[in-house]
């Protein structure tokens, strides 16, 4: 495992996973040597610069003495930048390029982008009251990404894609890191597993008649759902707004069909009748139909060549006519192409001419 290292930056970034490439990296002022790093971080730039001392030429240059791909390049050096949020994104490398274009130096490009307002929203939290960083932007996402895998883990993914931005920040705040962060999550799932199966049957009764009354419809609590209330008080207010159910079928949705999801598709499948304990077998079974009927398509030379899970989710749960009808034909092709194929002879054309043995 390679980690990488500057003046500025002299906690480190660990390339694997990242995307990130050591050639690139060390022609942008880095080194995998960590005292070089600390030795310069005392001149101009560094993390460790007082003032003072020798400082070198910080003449700005004129854009057009730089690569026309300078923006470019700042991508390839900053691949999760855009990735994470393209419209924010995209200011950021503009920063980062503009501070290049000022100073020609990495780090005043770095510190540019880092002081910028949409760096603060997509980063929330990295900075601490002093201004310093607590860690790299691709720590920051390292970190992130772990703790929505933890969480995962304990089939609270409904609960993350929800919370995961406001919690992470406060994780952060409070130097929780995502090992302490799962060792808590496991502890109150272990408590609620090791009840006697009568008692907690009668825990989440309790809480599914609390909710259903609440909300004037039927609501089955799930053991996963009482972690949630348990390590976040918060989540009482989101399930009477049912927006943890939704969260919740949003997450396996994603999860089940490799498919992204909006919010509005997800209340339809809620209004259609689709539960988060139901809801895995559900896009199970429309994701191998939908990759059936794209299959069956191309086959017969279909105008639509491809259906997703989505549209055989919804299709369940507020059953159209029209689509239901274009799958009934499919279907249909399908089973007399198959009835030909056993009892007839084609000829090459395709025509049957003539029976066959069965």
């Amino acid at each position: 495992m390679v980690t990488v290292y500057r003046k500025d930056d002299l906690t480190g970034i660990e390339l694997e996973g990242t995307g990130l490439k050591l050639d690139d990296m060390l022609a942008n002022g880095y080194t995998t040597d960590k005292s070089e790093a600390v030795a310069l971080s005392t001149t101009a730039g560094g993390s460790n610069f007082t003032g003072g001392g020798e400082t070198t030429d910080s003449t700005p240059i004129k854009e057009e003495d730089l690569s026309p791909y300078s923006r470019e390049q700042a991508k390839v050096l900053l691949p999760y930048i855009t990735k994470l949020d393209p419209v924010r994104g995209e200011k950021l490398i503009d920063s980062y390029t503009q501070g290049f274009i000022d100073t020609g130096k990495a780090e005043f490009a770095l510190a540019n982008m880092r002081s910028t307002v949409e760096y603060s929203e997509m980063f929330e939290g990295i900075k601490r009251n002093d201004g310093s960083l607590r860690m790299t932007e691709a720590q920051y996402l390292q970190n992130k990404e772990a703790v929505a895998i933890h969480l995962q883990e304990y089939d609270l993914g409904g609960y993350a894609k929800e919370n995961l931005d406001v919690i992470f920040p406060k994780l952060l705040a409070n130097n929780v890191s995502p090992d302490e962060l799962r060792n808590r999550v496991k502890a109150v799932s272990d408590t609620i597993t090791s009840l006697p199966e009568e008692q907690k049957a009668q825990v989440l009764g309790q809480y599914s008649q609390y909710y259903s009354d609440e909300l004037g419809e039927t609501v089955d609590m799930s053991e996963s759902a009482l972690v949630a209330l348990a390590i976040d008080p918060e989540v009482n207010a989101q399930i009477l707004s049912k927006r943890l159910n939704v969260s919740q079928i949003s997450a396996t949705f994603e999860r089940v069909t490799g498919e992204d999801i909006d919010y509005n598709a997800v209340q339809r499948l809620v209004s259609g009748g689709i539960t988060s304990q139901r809801a895995a077998s559900e896009f199970e079974t429309a994701t191998a139909r939908a990759m059936t009927a794209s299959r069956l398509a191309r086959r017969f030379g279909r105008a639509k060549t491809e259906y997703s899970a989505l549209e055989f989710a919804e299709m369940g749960a507020a059953p159209d006519t029209e689509f239901a009808e274009q799958i009934g034909t499919l279907a249909a092709q399908a089973e007399s192409e198959s009835a030909v194929q056993i009892g007839a002879k084609k000829t090459q054309q395709g025509a049957v001419s003539g029976l066959t043995e069965a």
